[in-house]
């Protein structure tokens, strides 16, 4: 199968059944609230900023407001999305009203305490924490699959363009504000993420923001980038380094290297992500740098740039088709340097499909 690219027509989402789903995991004296943005979009197709989903057995409505009100009808037909849309000022004497005796799912990661509460006042059923839609979410249909590959595409013309500018004296922000026009010009909404260049020292922060440090001869420099296509995200990293690299550098690179190539060769359904984690974890520590891989191996990417499956060694969670993980395994060494190798990957029937295809060619 062919990789996505950013000249492809995206391939229209069909969320018509979606609400079902959601439905055989409901009993019919509950219903499920969906308050954040990328599940109303999941549910919905409906990107407005402010947004709430109410369903049970016999309704499926989008509660908004009036700034909504051609916009929200039409995105739900372009997904057809069965759901009617509801215009309020008061939207939670609507949920009160639709709820009427049910109790309430909902995601308690996902909802502030003052929501919370004005909920358990209005309604007569109970609040029962739910992770479903975290769980449904994780297996992409094709549509979604395409959209995070087209994002995947992106980043990969984008870094093409920018790495030149890492031997010309250029600060980390200068050269993460060319990366993110870059990203922006080939057809991106936005980034995943924050971008990150961060280069000698600074690369020992895993999540380092980019600084006024003027990237040197000699540096490793760590850029991680996503960009955004319909909601759906892509994440993605390569070290480079400036010059030869010394053999210490050429060490650090290779050993990172091999083990995201020993995890990688394992992905297929049914594999344990904590044995996934272990896979790309042996290299770094049969080097003696165990202590310095202080991250997880992965995480699963959609409409948010952290879903499930997470990837590390207490993960409880297992590779399943349509999934769409990263494995980036990286070491880092206090105020001195560090090394991340990152690369997307959709779970397929039989083993899987990388979607981020820069080179990882680190000498600049």
């Amino acid at each position: 199968m062919n990789v996505a690219t950013v000249d492809d027509p995206l391939t229209p989402l069909d969320l018509s059944e979606r609400a079902n789903k959601v439905r055989t995991n409901l009993s019919k004296s509950t219903a499920l609230l969906v308050l954040d943005s990328s599940n109303v979009q999941w549910l919905t197709g409906f990107t407005g900023s402010n947004g709430a989903v109410y369903i049970d057995y016999d309704q499926f409505v989008l509660i908004t407001d009036k700034r909504y009100q051609e916009q929200g009808p039409k995105q739900l037909s372009d997904a057809r999305s069965p759901a009617q849309v509801v215009i309020t000022q008061d939207p939670i004497g609507e949920i009160t009203k639709l709820a009427n005796c049910k109790s309430i799912q909902l995601d308690p990661h996902l909802v502030s305490w003052e929501m919370h509460q004005r909920l358990a006042e209005g309604i007569q059923g109970e609040i029962i924490p739910d992770t479903l839609l975290k769980e449904l979410r994780a297996q992409k249909d094709r549509g979604e699959i395409d959209r995070i590959a087209i994002a995947a595409n992106i980043v990969d013309q984008a870094l093409q363009d920018v790495i030149p500018l890492l031997s010309l004296k250029m600060s980390e922000m200068e050269v993460a504000a060319h990366l993110d026009n870059k990203i922006r010009t080939y057809g991106a909404s936005g980034n995943a993420y924050q971008t990150i260049v961060a280069s000698g020292v600074n690369s020992a922060l895993p999540h380092a923001l980019p600084s006024t440090k003027i990237i040197d001869e000699g540096d490793l420099v760590i850029i991680d980038a996503g960009a955004v296509v319909d909601g759906y995200r892509s994440d993605m990293t390569r070290t480079f380094v400036v010059g030869a690299p010394t053999q210490r550098q050429q060490r650090y690179l290779t050993t990172v290297l091999e083990a995201q190539e020993e995890a990688t060769n394992m992905l297929k359904p049914g594999l344990q992500c904590a044995e996934l984690d272990r896979y790309c974890r042996g290299k770094i520590e049969e080097a003696g740098w165990g202590d310095n891989f202080i991250h997880g191996t992965g995480h699963g990417v959609g409409l948010d740039i952290h879903e499930l499956p997470v990837i590390n060694s207490k993960s409880s969670d297992t590779l399943l088709p349509g999934m769409v993980v990263t494995v980036e395994p990286g070491i880092y060494f206090a105020d001195s340097c560090g090394v991340r190798w990152e690369d997307l990957y959709e779970i397929t029937e039989s083993g899987a499909r990388q979607l981020t295809l820069s080179a990882k060619s680190p000498r600049v």
